[in-house]
């Protein structure tokens, strides 16, 4: 007959590492949960009681404070006045008065070409003061608008020249007697020269507010390329 409360060895070992890893188990939550901290509870802070006294502090708000010691601050010191070590200013000596002089009429300017090439009179004479009207000598520029002639062949060539001649200059203005003093740059500066002479128109000369005659009055013709 066969017993069936009797086990096989194997199951009791079996039966018991059960029971040894169950009380391991019960052991670590056991641990765990003793090892869980606790939460801190917030500290109360030490109340301070401060008792103020309004009295004191009242009067120590109406209190004024003391003045300020015045210091009064020591007199500068005055420096001495230069001593000057200049010499004198000397006196200035008196203005000198300068007389007026009298100033030379101006220039005659020389008569305008109606060309490209520019031609200028020059009048030579003398003008004499007398009592009573000045005199004067023929003008050097003329009244009736004469106009010089370039001669052509020389303006082609552009060549320039001049010419000095001598005229009487009549009381009308005209003029008459008139010759070469000097030349140069060739014939037909001459022969233009002339031909300007006889036409041109004079201021005559006077004497004692006079118009009269004068003879030999020197006038210089330039001939000259205009740029």
């Amino acid at each position: 007959m066969v017993n069936l409360n009797e086990r096989h060895p194997v199951e009791h070992i079996v039966g018991f590492i059960g029971v040894v890893i169950f009380h391991i188990l019960v052991i670590w939550l056991l641990v765990v949960f003793l090892s869980i901290p606790k939460k801190d509870q917030p500290e109360q802070l030490p109340v301070q009681v401060q008792i103020i006294d309004v009295a004191s502090s009242a009067a120590a708000a109406t209190a004024q404070p003391p003045a300020p010691e015045m210091i009064v601050p020591p007199p500068p010191e005055i420096e001495p006045p230069p001593i000057n070590t200049e010499a004198p200013p000397q006196p200035k000596p008196p203005p000198v008065v300068k007389k007026p002089t009298k100033k030379a009429p101006p220039a005659a300017t020389p008569a305008p070409v109606a060309s490209s090439a520019s031609a200028a009179t020059q009048g030579q004479g003398q003008s004499n003061a007398s009592e009573g009207k000045p005199d004067r000598s023929a003008g050097s520029r003329p009244l009736n608008g004469a106009q010089i002639e370039y001669p052509p062949d020389m303006e082609a060539e552009g060549k320039e020249g001049r010419v000095i001649l001598s005229c009487d200059v009549e009381t009308s203005g005209s003029t008459s007697n008139c010759h070469v003093v000097s030349s140069s740059g060739g014939s037909s500066f001459t022969r233009a020269a002339l031909k300007f002479a006889g036409n041109a128109r004079y201021r005559p000369a006077t004497k004692n507010g006079v118009p009269v005659k004068e003879f030999g009055h020197h006038y210089t013709i330039t001939f000259k390329l205009s740029n």
